[in-house]
């Protein structure tokens, strides 16, 4: 088991041990179960220093806040219970779980490391403590080959722009040649681009994860193992795009691994390119390796589809969330999920194949999870069907748009968006 996930666990003990933070206690003599405080901005008793103390605490020990810094309980929220998920060492009980009470919360169970062993040991994990378990498709990039051999395993695509051509902005980087201007995806100016715009990206290497960032910029973001190699590079977008990297791969604890990773970092350089706006998250893959990506929704997207090269594709629609948020609060529909995975150089079946595989990105729309938390957290009180919301999101325009969806009338079944096929450019 990693590291960071041993840390969570022994950290969290400490806390619950601690008796310091209100509702986070122990669910049985055992102690093989815990409650964890999971009460919302929008409830009108909600106080910041009592109900969010965990997860700042949470926020100050892994060193992404300090005294001074802009409170963002639900950043802070969002990163422990991203934590949690995905830790081998811990598992959500559901039915233990009351988040339609005054003071809700949700139940953990610590897995036993014998249990953990009995499941199937994920890549970067070793029962015995010796070199990593490959499959065939990872022995493929291991083995010291001839280059046509290795590239045949990462789907190679057509040549890169040359270097005479013009320079190119932002905006035309995200703009498909047979679209028009106004068809690209753009931000309104104010609160809603601030919104809209973010989003929450967590890595995993074998299915640990290894780091987690949130990213702001309006014009959307680059994700890559390196730098670009050039300033202004066509190959790798705009400057003005903000730079996010991959973790280094010396974050992982067995060298086999750390071979293999760095070797498919090399056929990630120029990377993949991310954007958020009111209507969605838009990708767009430059770098040579292949990438697959599967959407919250299996009835949507039921199996993971491959991002062609050079082509824009849409991967998260909010207004198709919205209609699935609506009739969830109408308990009409299981609660949706407004995350994306995205799993590089590998195929991938089915989520719950993702522990096993070298590199997998997920990405979520936090303002549409801060929504669903609000929607979670209300449900026993919305009888009006008007839904109390945060301050900050009550201010987006987009609020609007959520409580008209969530007025008494017929609900309309959310259907499958179908714009997320890839737009040649």
């Amino acid at each position: 088991m990693n590291s960071g996930g041993r840390r969570l666990k022994q950290w969290l003990i400490e806390q619950i041990n601690s008796d310091i933070y209100n509702g986070l206690q122990w669910e049985d003599e055992q102690r093989s179960m815990f409650r964890i405080p999971w009460k919302h901005a929008g409830k009108q008793d909600y106080n910041q220093e009592v109900d969010a103390s965990i997860f700042k605490a949470w926020a100050i020990f892994k060193g992404k806040f300090k005294e001074g810094d802009k409170a963002e309980p639900a950043t802070w929220k969002t990163r422990l219970r991203c934590a949690l998920n995905k830790s081998p060492d811990f598992e959500e009980v559901t039915d233990r779980s009351q988040l339609d009470i005054s003071e809700p919360y949700k139940v953990y169970r610590i897995v036993p490391e014998e249990e953990q062993k009995s499941v199937r040991t994920p890549v970067g994990s070793s029962t015995d403590g010796g070199e990593m378990d490959c499959s065939p498709d990872v022995e493929a990039f291991v083995t010291e080959s001839s280059s046509d051999e290795y590239t045949s395993v990462l789907r190679s695509s057509h040549s890169p722009p040359e270097e005479g051509r013009s320079l190119v902005t932002a905006l035309e980087w995200w703009q498909p040649a047979s679209l028009s201007a106004s068809a690209v995806p753009q931000n309104p100016a104010g609160s809603f681009t601030a919104g809209f715009s973010q989003m929450m990206i967590c890595f995993y290497y074998g299915g640990q994860l290894v780091g987690s960032t949130v990213t702001t910029h309006p014009e959307g973001c680059r994700i890559s193992p390196c730098p670009p190699a050039l300033p202004h590079s066509l190959l790798c977008g705009p400057d003005s795009l903000q730079n996010i990297r991959f973790p280094s791969a010396e974050l992982l604890q067995h060298e086999r691994q750390r071979q293999v990773t760095r070797k498919l970092f090399s056929h990630l350089e120029r990377g993949i390119l991310l954007r958020a706006s009111r209507e969605g998250i838009f990708i767009k893959r430059l770098c040579q390796s292949r990438v697959f990506w599967m959407g919250p929704d299996p009835h949507c997207t039921p199996s993971p589809c491959k991002l062609e090269r050079d082509a824009v594709v849409k991967i998260f629609d909010t207004s198709s969330f919205l209609q699935a948020l609506q009739l969830y609060q109408e308990g009409h529909y299981p609660p949706p999920e407004p995350t994306i995975t995205l799993c590089f150089g590998e195929e991938f079946t089915d989520l719950g194949s993702i522990k096993s595989k070298l590199i997998i990105v997920q990405i979520s729309a936090v303002n549409c999870q801060q929504l669903l938390d609000t929607v979670a957290g209300r449900r026993s009180q919305s009888s009006t069907g008007n839904l109390e919301l945060p301050q900050d999101v009550a201010a987006d325009p987009m609020a609007c748009v959520y409580q008209d969806l969530c007025s008494y009338q017929l609900p309309q079944r959310a259907s499958c968006f179908r714009d997320n096929l890839p737009i040649p450019v």
